[in-house]
């Protein structure tokens, strides 16, 4: 059933134009890890915004890509730095956190958008992303959420005047993409937007404005879209860097191999952590007799 219902949704997004589906205005955190004045969160929130949502924006006060789910304990600065845009200085899932237990506590979202991140987020890499893990946060806090992710030249990385000129192009295709697919949802008249425990996570590839770019339904790679290299060190230290991951490209119909060949993604994701009962009955077999025997000794 909700597969059935993802395909239906992925139609209307790439049949319509992005205004089309929307029947209501939804009231939207917006968030991300790459900061609350990153050039992703503003393409976004322009777009949303123009669309009539309400929006309230939560990320974190820099940079804190890579940092999953990651939450900090302790004292947090928490600022408002313009009416509706808050920073906090800790990681995204502390500000998805935040954000609906102490800023929004009297009035929940119905919405968590998280990006538009610098770099995609595919595969295996989706339990790393801070951007999945701000969304990840709403989810398992009972918020719907969508995670919206822009790939990376790494050719790009030093380039001049902006870093990945590619990314910042393609930011503007990326939000009226993540706009189509927030009317998509909020035209489920009757319907929760998601379903419970469930989210979407969106990737766009780094293009040329005006480049044709396909949308299609993926499910999860088994590979990253990127993988950590060490390619110097100095005494006891070394340098990580990233790479693409090459085995990701023949994965199938996957996330990854079809981000590879040029398209847009659109995934869903349930931050489950159950193991697959078919496939672990054995195990627990095998565990039941170990602690029986132990509790007999």
């Amino acid at each position: 059933m909700t597969k059935q219902w993802l395909l239906i949704a992925l139609l209307t997004i790439l049949m319509g134009p992005a205004g089309a589906a929307q029947t209501r205005s939804l009231h939207i955190l917006l968030t991300n890890d790459d900061g609350y004045d990153s050039l992703g969160v503003k393409a976004v929130a322009d777009v949303l915004q123009a669309a009539g949502h309400r929006l309230t924006i939560v990320a974190p006060l820099g940079q804190r890509s890579g940092s999953g789910m990651k939450i900090t304990l302790g004292e947090l600065a928490v600022v408002e730095q313009a009416p509706g845009v808050w920073s906090v200085d800790a990681s995204p899932a502390d500000a998805v956190s935040i954000a609906l237990n102490h800023i929004m506590k009297e009035e929940r979202p119905d919405l968590i958008v998280s990006g538009a991140n610098f770099g995609q987020n595919l595969g295996a890499n989706v339990m790393i992303s801070g951007t999945v893990g701000a969304a990840m946060m709403g989810v398992l806090e009972g918020i719907p959420a969508i995670a919206v992710s822009v790939g990376l030249n790494l050719s790009e990385a030093k380039a001049e005047p902006h870093h990945f000129p590619s990314t910042i192009a393609a930011f503007p295709a990326a939000a009226r993409l993540t706009l189509a697919a927030v009317n998509a949802l909020a035209a489920r008249t009757g319907d929760a937007l998601l379903p419970a425990g469930h989210m979407l996570n969106i990737n766009y590839p780094a293009s040329a404005p005006g480049s044709v770019v396909k949308t299609r339904w993926a499910p999860v790679s088994r590979f990253g879209g990127f993988r950590l290299i060490y390619p110097s060190s100095s005494g006891a230290s070394l340098r990580s860097w990233i790479e693409v991951d090459a085995r990701a490209e023949n994965d199938g119909e996957s996330d990854t191999a079809l981000f590879a060949a040029g398209h847009a993604t659109i995934s869903v994701l349930k931050p489950d952590w159950n193991g697959a009962a078919e496939v672990t009955t054995g195990l627990r077999d095998n565990l039941a007799v170990a602690i029986e025997q132990l509790t007999s000794e």
